[in-house]
């Protein structure tokens, strides 16, 4: 009899468990949809924002010496930004010990790093404003550390909205503060700001971010620090972190190898076209990449939903960034023409930066699919492999820089720098595809058979925009742009719906 009643006992309870794991993983799946939406929807408008603001700014009142001054210092700013907590508010969401006090220890330990940071940049700042010849570069670095100190008071609840999903409350508060900055970049640079134009509208974001956290998810911390509880925290945000300021070393050192081998003006022209095409392309990835993370990290018992969730990720990369590069590359002479027709940038200028642009579309691609692996090796708890990946990114391109300002520099100017990244950031790719396959165990076949049609789809559509380029050649540069831009988005939505079954029905539905 209590064998019966065990076995009864089995054949109820074992049903129920697996019913109640298949709730999770749908609920799991949902909440990463839902992320991706909200996520898409905000990365949309903010692209936008961002893309004209700056487009209006650099077009009528910034010359292309003030956007090279100007890049001098911001180059430095991303590093800065990832230095100041050394990633642990990246362990808050991976790891799952949480309790208040490590939680607040965690939020002590970030204003700690920030104070320091910001009292190092006052000597830093005019340092490398010193060294590279005018002193407003030293002031712009050694402000920005203000900026260092105001995310402290969103940068917990932050993570801990983004370790729970919340990505619908994060979307609309990251809206408004972005939305914010494109408005103050404008007004600064009418109001004359020139080169701290963009530093001022960053620390107007920054401030409108943490108030609308605090309005909305307010948290404080207690009076606690306990650092020895928060040991592997520190361990595993300070590789993570580590990986986090050589990526953003090595991706803007070329500015710097610009200015030192071409000059203020050049290094303007490098940066408009890196701001149109790199830029955007982090920007739009940012929408996978900010649900990736979280998604990996309480994926990452399961094997199987990794790998599935990683080929779905890809096929959004693809889908948000192939259009758009494919668009720049077909209208951006067009796009010039019509926006800087009478601007202060001379029409060398302007076509140096055509040039640039088309360069660096092919490096866009590789950086969308690139943008995707550090998450996920971070997400399974291998920050090492992430690590590894940066270290030879980081020597890889900077040593290109290098190469290509010496081999190619007096014959192709900061051209020369764009070239080096096609050449020499493949290799590094290579070796994250190598690390992302092996650590997931992914079906290549699968992968391919899950994204040959998304490019086949985009290489119809550039086709078709190509097409109506030609017969359009006669027109005005702006008809021509708006009729190649309406073709290709046209063509595409159409085929991805009816062959890849990704619409804007879609995306509403996955708001829901």
């Amino acid at each position: 009899m209590h064998g019966l009643q065990c076995g009864v006992a089995g054949f109820v309870t074992r049903p129920a468990i697996q019913w109640d794991v298949l709730s999770a993983d749908r609920d799991l799946t949902k909440q990463v949809n839902r992320g991706m939406a909200w996520a898409g929807a905000s990365q949309a408008i903010i692209a936008v924002a961002d893309f004209l603001s700056q487009v209006v700014c650099v077009a009528l009142w910034l010359t292309a010496e003030d956007l090279g001054t100007m890049m001098a210092a911001m180059a430095f700013y991303p590093a800065l930004d990832t230095a100041a907590d050394l990633g642990v508010t990246s362990a808050l969401i991976q790891k799952d010990d949480h309790s208040p006090e490590k939680i607040s220890t965690v939020f002590w330990f970030n204003v700690i790093m920030s104070v320091a940071l910001f009292v190092l940049l006052l000597g830093f700042g005019p340092l490398m404003g010193s060294l590279q010849g005018d002193a407003v570069i030293g002031s712009l670095i050694s402000v920005y550390g203000i900026k260092l100190l105001l995310q402290n008071t969103y940068a917990i609840p932050f993570a801990l909205l983004k370790k729970n999903l919340g990505f619908s409350s994060i979307a609309k508060m990251r809206t408004g503060a972005h939305l914010s900055e494109s408005v103050a970049r404008v007004i600064f640079a009418a109001s004359g700001f020139g080169v701290w134009t963009f530093t001022a509208a960053a620390l107007t974001r920054v401030f409108v971010f943490g108030a609308l956290m605090q309005i909305f998810h307010p948290w404080r911390p207690r009076f606690v620090f306990r650092p020895r509880e928060v040991g592997d925290y520190i361990r595993f945000g300070a590789r993570a972190s580590a990986s986090q300021i050589l990526y953003q070393t090595y991706t803007n050192l070329d500015y710097v190898v610009v200015r030192y081998y071409f000059g203020a003006a050049a290094t303007g022209i490098y940066t408009l076209a890196y701001t149109i095409v790199l830029e955007p392309v982090r920007t739009i990835t940012n929408v996978v990449n900010d649900v990736a993370f979280p998604a990996f990290s309480r994926m990452r018992s399961d094997p199987q939903k990794v790998s599935d969730q990683f080929i779905k990720f890809t096929r959004l990369n693809v889908v948000g960034v192939l259009p758009f590069l494919l668009l720049i590359a077909l209208v951006m002479p067009d796009f010039l023409a019509t926006f800087w027709s009478s601007s202060q940038w001379s029409p060398d200028e302007l076509a140096m930066v055509v040039d640039a642009t088309r360069i660096l579309c092919f490096v866009g691609i590789l950086r969308s699919l690139g943008f995707l692996g550090p998450p996920l090796l971070d997400g399974l708890g291998k920050p090492e492999l992430t690590l590894r990946y940066m270290v030879t990114a980081a020597i890889c391109t900077t040593g290109g820089y290098v190469i290509g300002a010496e081999v190619l520099g007096d014959e192709l100017g900061p051209l020369s720098v764009a070239i080096a990244w096609a050449v020499f950031y493949p290799l590094a790719f290579a070796l994250l595809a190598y690390l992302v396959v092996k650590t997931i165990d992914l079906d290549l076949r699968r992968f391919v058979a899950e994204t040959w049609g998304i490019l086949a789809c985009n290489a119809i559509a550039a086709a078709a925009a190509f097409g109506a380029q030609l017969a359009c050649g006669g027109l005005e540069p702006w008809v021509r742009m708006i009729i190649t831009t309406v073709v290709l988005g046209g063509v595409l939505i159409v085929i991805l719906d009816k062959w890849q079954g990704l619409s804007f029905r879609s995306l509403k539905s996955s708001m829901k």
